[in-house]
């Protein structure tokens, strides 16, 4: 489930002294799309395969067509990106957790199953160039 990995990731990272805000300081809900990116493109995989890995521990058939998320660093990746947004964005924890809650939501659909498969190449080396 994607709250233990969130939960993992914000306790890894304490909060920023100074955050430099890449996003819109206000109280708007913070979603990928107004992310620059590289940081979209990055926490767009994190929560990819955060989902596949809740599919793989659930029994759902729909991460069947993926290697083991937890053993080839999946949850590692999740971690990293998350701690680094909130890092460069000056994102708090509750940011996160809803901007990867919406995000979530929309990859249960049908649709969000298709857009991971096409993008999970992508993630792989995205992953794979993070030296996971």
């Amino acid at each position: 489930m994607l709250t233990p990995l969130l939960a993992v990731a914000l306790a890894a990272q304490a909060a920023p002294e100074s955050p430099a805000p890449a996003v819109p300081a206000t109280n708007e809900i913070v979603t990928i799309d107004l992310l620059p990116i590289e940081q979209a493109a990055g926490a767009r995989c994190a929560i990819a395969f955060a989902t596949i890995s809740r599919w793989q521990k659930t029994g759902d058939a729909r991460g069947n067509d993926y290697s083991d998320i937890e053993a080839s660093g999946g949850r590692e990746f999740f971690v990293r990106v998350m701690a680094k947004l909130m890092e460069d964005t000056g994102l708090g924890r509750e940011d996160i957790v809803t901007l990867s809650t919406r995000a979530l939501a929309d990859y249960e659909t049908p649709e969000g199953a298709a857009r991971i498969k096409a993008m999970m190449p992508a993630c792989e080396l995205m992953k794979t160039a993070a030296g996971l």
